[in-house]
């Protein structure tokens, strides 16, 4: 009788649990500021009475015995996984803040969500991530073991991080590849500039800017004195891989390029719209290329969108990533707890939503095919480019270039190319298949001469080439 007794009052005590859940949900409802129409309001409660059936069935039926509190934020976390991939519920909103304020050790990537898959946005050159050959696209399958298919974009963030100098493993899916690939990546203290500049070929200014920092304009408005001293004929603003950073640095970058009043680009939520226009002082004009690819995100495509959509310079590359939207954090009441929503979008200056289209360049111009990258990928340290070099001199690929600009009877012009011919012949045995210009850019990657890497890239020479007729066209008008 006393087991009859307890097999009752557990159904019964679930049932309990379970409206004190949905009454408590409906008085939440009730203190919001939100006007729900009465056919809302029938909806709502019918599927809170579906979700209290659920609850009281898995606590009175289910083999294990469940945590409520789990189940709760589980259900909480499906809820917002329907929404974006930016969305969050915050368990410990004190412990979030700090998390992301410390020091921690990372792979060196940005990572977002593109087709309700972890996506690879931005792997930094020469971090870890890179090294270990991970590329922009790429799709995380797997952490440690573990399918992400479930995982928030924070939880993997969460996962990826750790103490400096411990591995972590991930499964990796790439286009065009039959299999997933396994990488072990060990962690490391991310620090990255967030400009890097320098004058290359005729007097071409060249801007790179890996995010959007608090410092980042102070930085470029130093850079642009400098440019001014040295007569530079044209600018390449280089956001390739670049995955954003804070709304004002992007704005204060656009305001080196526009005129100031007009506008940047301009966010849009329920109910408001709040523009962003171009401050300071007018600068002058420089021909100007933006270079942008797959991991130009945020703020690189607020920067490129409103430079394309004012005509003010041309952007080259390929289409970005896509991300640009506005999250807040609501803290919960009585809890320790908060969410973050989406609650706005930015749009470029002609209305185009960065979040779903992101910026189509004005030139397509490809980098290295996917194949080409695999094949870079090997020659990382390869001993055959590191005799090469050692055996001609830093300076090898200046070298190359005159070499093949000699006449036939130049003996050491002659030993020099067939050097190289060599050094491309035993990369073709090895099935390390590239072109001339793929073998000088992994040349360029290993010799000391800091420019050599800018000026065999193949996207800054196509960029130097429309510098040279937009400079013509203005001449002309």
């Amino acid at each position: 009788m006393k087991h009859l007794i307890t097999r009752f009052q557990k159904p019964r005590a679930a049932a309990q649990s379970c409206f004190c859940i949905l009454l408590s949900i409906c008085l939440i409802c009730t203190l919001l500021p939100i006007s729900w129409s009465s056919d809302e309001d029938e909806k709502l409660v019918e599927n809170l009475a579906l979700f209290s059936q659920i609850l009281a069935y898995i606590q009175q039926s289910h083999l294990d015995t469940p945590d409520t509190k789990e189940l709760m934020e589980g259900a909480i976390n499906g809820m917002l996984r329907k929404l974006d991939p930016y969305s969050q519920f915050i368990p410990d909103y004190t412990k979030f803040q700090t998390d992301n304020r410390g020091n921690y050790g990372g792979l060196g990537m940005t990572i977002g969500i593109r087709e309700d898959m972890l996506t690879v946005i931005t792997p930094f050159k020469n971090r870890p991530a890179a090294i270990a050959g991970v590329q922009n696209g790429d799709v995380i399958s797997h952490i440690e073991g573990e399918s992400t298919a479930l995982m928030s974009l924070d939880e993997a963030v969460e996962q990826l991080r750790g103490e400096p100098g411990t591995p972590v493993s991930i499964t990796i899916i790439r286009e065009n590849e039959g299999r997933p690939i396994e990488v072990t990546v060990t962690r490391e203290v991310i620090r990255i500039p967030s400009v890097e500049t320098d004058i290359i070929g005729d007097k071409i200014g060249y801007i790179k800017i890996n995010q959007f920092l608090q410092t980042t304009a102070y930085d470029v408005d130093k850079t642009f004195v400098d440019f001014k001293e040295q007569n530079i004929r044209g600018v390449i603003l280089d956001l390739r891989l670049n995955p954003g950073g804070l709304l004002s640095s992007a704005v204060d970058i656009a305001s080196d390029f526009l005129r100031p009043g007009q506008l940047v680009v301009y966010s849009k939520g329920i109910e408001t719209r709040e523009d962003f226009v171009a401050k300071g002082e007018k600068r002058e004009e420089f021909p100007l290329i933006v270079l942008v690819n797959g991991g130009s995100a945020s703020a690189s495509e607020i920067v490129a969108g409103a430079i394309k959509d004012h005509g003010r310079g041309l952007v080259m590359g390929a289409k970005t990533f896509g991300k640009a939207s506005v999250q807040r954090v609501f803290p919960l009441r009585g809890t320790k707890a908060a969410v973050k929503l989406t609650v706005a979008r930015y749009y470029t200056p002609n209305g185009v939503d960065i979040d779903k289209i992101g910026i189509m360049p004005d030139v397509e111009s490809p980098w290295f095919s996917r194949s080409e990258q695999q094949m870079h990928v090997k020659l990382r340290n390869h001993e055959k480019l590191k005799t090469f070099v050692e055996e001609n001199g830093d300076d090898v690929l200046n070298q190359l270039d005159v070499a093949f600009h000699a006449s036939r009877d130049d003996r050491q012009a002659a030993k020099l190319r067939r050097s190289y011919q060599l050094l491309s012949d035993a990369l073709l045995e090895e099935q390390i298949v590239l072109s001339d210009v793929g073998i000088k850019y992994a040349l360029a990657q290993i010799t000391e001469t800091s420019q050599d890497e800018l000026e065999h890239d193949p996207q800054i020479v196509a960029a130097i080439e429309q510098l040279k007729v937009l400079e013509l066209f203005a001449k002309r008008n």
